[in-house]
């Protein structure tokens, strides 16, 4: 809208210059020159955003017992069930050994573990460099744990949570390591083709070890363990080409990387193991590392000396 002294100004000029009408009207300044009164559009209605349908998931809870302080992180389906798991987590350790924080999502499935964990966590207290998922009706072991810890941690997890799937290191001493594998510990060329056999698996598109794998590695572990002195292998990380897009050669040194780490937590010297990913170190048609092929590459182990 015009200001009201333009609109006086105008009318005056029009008022001595009849002529004048006609400019003003094509120049617009007299609005209402030559067209009919017009209202203003009803306002648009704002876009409303459609409620997405949340699929449903199991609660889920992780414990990591760094030397004795428990690092904690979850979701569980209610504000009550946060709550009392907290009250519990409180009573097993206290407040201050407790660093975390438990999530709350209506679409959670109910926590069916909440129940039983006051036994477990008191044997999980000492379990210092483990860490524990409770995940629907699957609980994981991980980390560090030594065969006594990994005992005692299964029996408490059994009582506890009779029904429960128990997964990772609770498996680690559930059988006898393969009979060629207990041949081979005290011959370092033999022990890295057997080690090389062994089901070794990672999670698809990411250089982390399956949590299925992880009582494999326990076993391989204590293989290594059992090598004669100055013994050193080199771990070459699987690819899987179909699976890992363009990241195959990248993935491959991560998951090298991922089982050193894991080997280590059970007891492996640092000193026996290097890593290297599938095509490192190897020269290609343009003195590059060479594309892995399409069919992807197994993990495999090498004697260094």
């Amino acid at each position: 809208m015009l200001p009201i002294q333009l609109h006086r100004h105008a009318l005056r000029l029009a008022a001595r210059h009849p002529g004048a009408i006609a400019l003003l009207c094509i120049a617009g300044v007299l609005s209402g020159c030559g067209r009919d009164e017009q209202t203003a559009p009803p306002p648009a209605p704002e876009a409303t955003v459609e409620a997405v349908e949340r699929l449903p998931f199991d609660a889920h809870l992780s414990l990591v017992n760094n030397s004795g302080q428990i690092d904690f992180n979850g979701a569980v389906a209610d504000a009550a069930t946060r709550d009392a798991l907290l009250a519990t987590l409180r009573e097993s350790y206290g407040a201050e050994r407790l660093t975390g924080s438990v999530d709350t999502d209506e679409a959670a499935r109910p926590s069916a573990w909440a129940a039983g964990l006051p036994a477990l966590l008191t044997v999980f207290a000492d379990a210092h460099g483990a860490a524990l998922r409770f995940d629907g009706d699957r609980i994981v072991l991980t980390g560090v744990a030594d065969a006594e810890t990994r005992a005692r941690l299964r029996e408490a997890a059994s009582q506890a949570f009779p029904s429960a799937r128990l997964e990772g290191l609770f498996t680690a001493d559930s059988a006898a390591p393969p009979p060629d594998l207990q041949a081979a510990a005290g011959d370092g060329a033999k022990l890295a083709r057997s080690l090389s056999q062994l089901p070794i698996r990672f999670d698809d598109g990411a250089g982390s070890l399956s949590a299925e794998s992880l009582a494999t590695v326990a076993q391989a572990a204590d293989a290594i363990r059992a090598a004669p002195e100055g013994t050193r292998l080199r771990i070459v990380g699987p690819v899987v080409s179909e699976r890992d897009g363009g990241n195959a050669v990248f993935l491959s040194r991560q998951r090298a990387e991922a089982l050193k780490v894991q080997l280590i937590l059970n007891g492996v010297n640092p000193g026996m193991i290097e890593t290297r990913g599938w095509g490192e170190g190897e020269t290609g048609a343009d003195g590059e590392a060479p594309a892995a092929p399409a069919s992807g590459a197994p993990l495999r182990f090498e004697l260094v000396r």
